[in-house]
């Protein structure tokens, strides 16, 4: 086994494993999805093909090694923040979805047979809840569906 390994180091081919190994890491990330790695796989894979690659005329394992390396920890100690930060998804709520949790009034009655009306700032919205609410109660918004707001009596307002 040990002589195995001598033979595979030896060899000028060296930078080719790392290229085909990069390979495989770039494969990876596309079969796992980038939400799970965020790039990681792709950088990693992409410092082993780089340094596979600029290795090959220096024909030893030895120079591959240590460019790879170096390669792979400047990524994770000073590329990876910004590559993380550049691809993160902002979560911010739309129109839509800053509307829940806001109170308003009742302009329609709201049966739980019957959408009502209901006023959320300047806007009138349709509304539908899970019990009856007359005109004039207080509501919260506890969810939208569609143009639909779901809400419930407020507690304050009963």
């Amino acid at each position: 086994m040990a002589e195995a390994i001598a033979v595979l180091f030896s060899s000028s081919w060296v930078w080719l494993v790392f290229v085909i190994i990069g390979l495989l890491l770039i494969l990876l990330e596309l079969v796992i999805g980038v939400e799970t790695t965020g790039f990681d796989l792709v950088f990693l894979g992409s410092a082993f093909v780089l340094g596979g690659l600029v290795t090959w005329p220096a024909h030893s394992w030895v120079v591959t090694i240590v460019v790879t390396s170096i390669i792979c920890v400047a990524y994770i100690a000073i590329g990876r923040r910004y590559v993380h930060r550049w691809a993160a998804v902002r979560k911010s709520r739309t129109n839509i979805d800053a509307i829940v949790g806001r109170t308003g009034t009742v302009l329609r009655s709201i049966s739980r047979k019957a959408d009502g009306r209901v006023k959320v700032g300047n806007e009138d919205w349709k509304a539908r809840a899970t019990e009856d609410i007359e005109e004039g109660t207080e509501i919260v918004v506890t969810d939208v569906t569609g143009a639909t707001l779901i809400v419930e009596r407020s507690k304050g307002g009963q």
